[in-house]
């Protein structure tokens, strides 16, 4: 005989698993600073590309003025600016990757811990008869 309290079970779990868990089972298999690490680096790694595409657009758009200011333009400065502003870009992105990337963990973790406790109420149905 079908048991409709353990199907009810059975079926919220398959419906968390099919919508939010896909996105959050994922997180769960990490831990805590290794979820971040890895974000951080994957973050660095795009926000490094995206800046050296941006510029790669400037230059492309004032290759004219460039060519013909470049023996009297100041390399060095010109090079040092544009590397003080990546660090500022870099670490205000970095920044918020970190707090995202905590407030995502902390959320995947809290709801896995719900579904954790329905999977372990269903298991105890299991052995209770």
């Amino acid at each position: 005989m079908l048991d409709e309290k353990k199907i009810r079970v059975m079926t919220r779990l398959a419906a968390y698993e099919e919508g939010t868990g896909k996105k959050y089972m994922p997180i769960g298999h990490y831990f805590r600073t290794d979820y971040i690490c890895i974000q951080l680096l994957k973050s660095f790694i795009y926000g490094t590309i995206a800046f050296a595409m941006i510029i790669g657009v400037m230059l492309f758009y004032n290759f004219e003025l460039i060519i013909g200011d470049v023996y009297n333009m100041d390399l060095v400065a010109y090079l040092r600016r544009y590397v003080k502003i990546y660090a500022v870009c870099m670490i205000i992105y970095l920044v918020i990757t970190y707090i995202y990337s905590v407030y995502r963990y902390s959320k995947a973790k809290k709801s896995l811990k719900s579904y954790d406790s329905v999977l372990e109420k269903l298991n105890k149905q299991y052995y209770e008869g």
